[in-house]
């Protein structure tokens, strides 16, 4: 397969995956009608480098240890109570002035470490890579760096793409939106940050 190919199949396949409903959408919502369209780029910056550390870990051998079970249950209970935890802060708080400015280079740096954070608590984003990302690795590794390369800018090009236009799209109808509709608005994405750690846990532990 031709490095257009690895990049172009990479990318179609990511998207899909991103279109999906899942804890990191449900925050990118959350943060995008406080602080604008930055918030999902942000926030697939931090995902962004989980995966490039994990495709360098993949690389190296970790997939095994990524495939077994036992993993996959400590990456479940793990992962759902941190969903709990966001879910609860998520709720907790008020619905603020949606006016307000935010300073820009804490809620970079938090924005950034929340994506790291709601990706990796995610065991299906895990499973994803070592099945999905494990074999397209396969494939992108006989044409080595540029391969490697193509498949990874490939995947992290429809997660952008995806995420900023969620946040673009909501930051520009957010004017419409006033603090109550936000604070339902912000409890439906922590019910549902909620639920799908509970349903994690469970599913660990059953």
């Amino acid at each position: 397969m031709n490095l257009f190919a690895i990049a172009s199949t990479s990318f179609i396949v990511a998207l899909s995956g991103a279109l999906s409903p899942g804890p990191l959408l449900a925050v990118t919502v959350n943060r995008s009608l406080v602080n604008g369209a930055r918030a999902g780029p942000l926030l697939i910056t931090g995902h962004s480098i989980l995966e490039f550390l994990l495709v360098i870990l993949l690389v190296a051998g970790f997939g095994t240890y990524l495939k077994h079970p036992v993993f996959a249950k400590i990456s479940s209970i793990v992962g759902g109570c941190l969903l709990l935890w966001m879910a609860f802060n998520m709720m907790q708080k008020s619905a603020p002035d949606l006016t307000a400015q935010t300073n820009l280079k804490n809620f970079a740096g938090s924005s950034i470490f929340n994506g790291i954070v709601v990706s990796l608590s995610n065991p299906y984003w895990s499973i994803w890579w070592a099945t999905i990302g494990l074999t397209y690795l396969s494939i992108a590794l006989p044409r080595g760096f540029s391969g490697i390369s193509a498949f990874f800018l490939g995947h992290i090009s429809a997660d952008f793409l995806w995420y900023a236009t969620v946040s673009f799209s909501i930051s520009k109808g957010k004017q419409k939106i006033t603090p109550r509709i936000y604070g339902v608005i912000s409890a439906c994405c922590g019910i549902f940050l909620g639920i799908f750690g509970i349903f994690l846990i469970t599913k660990a532990v059953i």
